[in-house]
């Protein structure tokens, strides 16, 4: 295996903010988890947990998978990954807004 790739500052910026896109996710994560116990954990509520916690696991696997591909040579393309992110925070607010008018 080949040393790590140096860029200066640059990795350890971008290394940061997929570790803020996976605190934020954890955030929306919990009030979602909130959101499903204060209006009482029925069917909707239960479904609603769960897939809020698939969407976190998603993103957290997907970020740690970006943060270590950082150091190969030749890091594989971004635009899977981006479009795994978008879809977790759509479904995440979906799910919340779901929630909330149920």
């Amino acid at each position: 295996m080949g040393s790590p790739v140096e860029h200066g500052a640059q990795a350890e910026r971008t290394r940061l903010a997929w570790r803020r896109t996976v605190l934020s996710g954890t955030v929306c994560a919990l009030l979602l988890f909130r959101l499903a116990f204060e209006r009482g954990l029925d069917e909707a509520g239960a479904l609603g947990l769960a897939l809020s916690l698939l969407c976190w696991l998603v993103l957290l696997l997907v970020a740690q998978r970006r943060i270590r591909a950082m150091d190969r040579q030749d890091p594989v393309a971004v635009a899977r990954t981006l479009a795994v992110v978008t879809i977790t925070g759509v479904l995440m607010g979906l799910l919340g807004v779901l929630l909330i008018l149920w």
